[in-house]
């Protein structure tokens, strides 16, 4: 799936409920839990960092 069908906001909904700073395996697993697609949550595991401060920084390495 590409990337580039999500939003921030879709994002933003996904990660919903994760206790941050966290790790991208938390940030994923969270984002699996909240029903993000496959393609977003391989995006996470793929991220360049090991540990997310917020949401934001999420965001930022998805590039959106």
């Amino acid at each position: 799936m590409d990337i580039g069908k999500f939003n921030p906001g879709d994002v933003r909904k996904y990660l919903e409920g994760i206790n941050f700073p966290a790790s991208k395996d938390e940030v994923a697993s969270g984002a699996e839990s909240n029903g993000a697609p496959q393609g977003l949550v391989e995006q996470i595991k793929n991220a360049a960092k090991d540990k997310f401060q917020n949401q934001q920084e999420v965001i930022s390495q998805l590039g959106l």
